[in-house]
């Protein structure tokens, strides 16, 4: 069994994915990328904080040889969880596909995982809608 949910360094969801894994289920992150090109979609500033611009991503891809997204996709496979970054761009596929031969050291892992910042990139605000089910986020989210 398996659950899907936002997940990324700004929105950890640290207590689903130890609940999960407790109860021998899995946690698949979408948008582990922080959902860059949502931006419109949810009504986000283009400046909005966002994971793939996190200095501290920036970083540890430069420490590391790799780019931002290679570092946030290995954080996620490294921390037990399945990633589903989108990509129609096939050089794009190839490098989110290439992070299992690497690992992100402790120290920089640690460093990616205690980001003070946590906020969901993807709040629903787009299935909002005074006539459906959803009227107001807090329909939406059991927060």
């Amino acid at each position: 069994m398996a659950t899907l949910v936002e997940a990324h360094p700004y929105s950890r969801n640290q207590a689903l994915l130890h609940w999960c894994c407790e109860r021998g289920m899995h946690l698949t992150a979408y948008s582990p990328l922080g959902s860059p090109d949502s931006a419109a979609l949810t009504k986000r500033a283009e400046d909005a904080p966002s994971p793939l611009r996190e200095p501290a991503v920036a970083e540890v891809a430069a420490a590391l040889g790799k780019s931002p997204a290679q570092i946030l996709i290995r954080w996620a496979v490294q921390r037990g969880t399945s990633v589903l970054p989108k990509s129609v761009k096939p050089e794009r596929i190839r490098s989110n596909l290439d992070v299992f031969d690497w690992e992100i050291p402790a120290d920089m892992y640690d460093k990616l995982s205690k980001l003070p910042y946590q906020q969901r990139m993807v709040d629903g605000s787009f299935w909002i809608n005074p006539a459906g089910p959803y009227k107001t986020l807090q329909d939406l989210w059991d927060e």
